[in-house]
């Protein structure tokens, strides 16, 4: 049994399994921490390793860590079959750490140990297969290497791109490695779709050094940026703040004041044409008549004067007419009543989180989520956001399926 936190998992890969492929890496003392999280994520994990990987790191590690037998020989049981019994579209094939050996002879058709074997053959049953290559950047970046990685990459393998430091391509964090598991896996409900996302807290400011803002940490947009990836997406932007790190997949607009939440917004939409919008961001419903140009003198009361503020919903429509949500906080529970207030925004679906005194709906807390659509409120639950992100998306997506674009 392992313990699973809510406020990090989805469960995105419950009824998956990952058959995971270790070669020889330095790298190789991070993927007890990958196991686990692919399993907490809700996959079985099943860990196949070669001679010169065995010698760094005793199986017995990745056993701890999967709760499987380790393969570090074929035998007449044939593993490199019997592993991945079962319909193919549900068992990844994960390469990670991926040597420059490994890319080399799976390009060339060579299998000799047990990760070139498990490619040769889940890559011709049909199983999805993501390779996370490792290396010093010398050798990334030798014409043979890259046109090896070309050459999978044409035959449907799917490559974590590595992160580059100190003239090397290192292991990516273990959270994206998840989320390219979960992409690979996932029924790409979102494939071909483009999402901008807009979230985390906004501010006002009253001068240099003070501002007026909301209790906003972002989570909820990191969430809703990783589900868009995670199914699919071919394009995601996010266009705000949040407290965890953004992954790279995503483009980038930084945004924590709202004249840079609307810049942000009209720079993204000069851009691209977006599938979806999805706006969860927690923006000051007022802003100061005039801001001061100097810091104040803080021995002396000042009085601020306060004016509603632009409203940012308005700036997507006027660039967007196709599926948008948005996020509601409110003590008002009425769906109809709800629903009404935006009418000039007319949202396909509104997630309505109700406020109480009770806590604060921001962070990673569980919250009672409803969507309101055009039609209809639908109880979502008492969910961790990992949770209702994911739901949301799926959603959004089967909205667009049927013909919402």
């Amino acid at each position: 049994m392992i313990d699973i936190d809510e406020t990090r998992f989805a469960g995105a890969l419950s009824g998956k399994k990952v058959v995971l492929a270790i070669t020889a890496s330095i790298s190789i003392y991070r993927i007890p921490d990958l196991i686990r999280d692919l399993r907490r994520e809700g996959a079985e994990v099943t860990v196949g390793m070669s001679r010169e990987a065995a010698s760094m790191v005793n199986p017995n590690v990745m056993e701890w860590a999967s709760e499987r037998e380790v393969v570090t020989e074929i035998t007449g049981f044939i593993e490199h079959i019997s592993c991945f019994e079962g319909n193919p579209k549900n068992t990844l094939l994960m390469v990670c750490p991926a040597s420059y050996n490994f890319i080399g002879k799976a390009a060339s058709g060579i299998s000799d140990d047990v990760p070139s074997l498990f490619f040769s053959f889940a890559l011709g049953n049909g199983n999805p297969v993501l390779i996370a290559p490792v290396m010093h950047e010398g050798m990334m970046v030798n014409p043979i290497n890259s046109a090896n990685l070309k050459k999978l990459g044409e035959a449907g393998v799917a490559i974590v791109p590595p992160k580059m430091h100190s003239e090397k391509a290192k292991i990516s964090e273990i959270d994206k490695l998840v989320d390219y598991a979960v992409r690979s896996l996932s029924h790409h409900q979102l494939s071909g779709r483009k999402a901008l996302i807009i979230g985390g807290k906004g501010e006002e400011r009253i001068d240099p050094v003070r501002s007026i803002t909301n209790s906003g940490t972002g989570t909820t947009a990191w969430w809703l940026v990783r589900s868009a990836f995670r199914l699919g997406a071919e394009k995601v932007v996010f266009i705000g703040n949040a407290h965890q790190g953004v992954p790279d997949y995503v483009e980038f607009f930084p945004a924590e004041t709202m004249q840079e939440f609307e810049k942000g917004t009209e720079e993204a939409f000069s851009r691209s044409k977006f599938d979806l919008v999805v706006n969860s961001a927690s923006l000051p419903d007022y802003r100061l008549e005039k801001a001061f140009r100097d810091k104040l003198d803080s021995s002396a009361p000042v009085e601020l004067k306060l004016i509603t503020s632009k409203k940012l919903n308005h700036t997507i429509r006027k660039h967007h007419k196709g599926l948008l949500a948005i996020f509601k906080l409110s003590r008002e529970t009425e769906p109809e009543v709800i629903r009404k207030s935006f009418s000039d925004i007319d949202p396909d679906i509104i997630v309505f989180n109700p406020f109480t005194d009770e806590k604060l709906p921001f962070g990673p807390v569980k919250n009672e989520y409803t969507f309101i659509t055009r039609n209809d409120a639908v109880r979502a639950g008492h969910l961790f956001k990992p949770k209702m992100a994911l739901n949301l998306m799926i959603l959004l997506s089967e909205k667009l399926r049927n013909g919402k674009a």
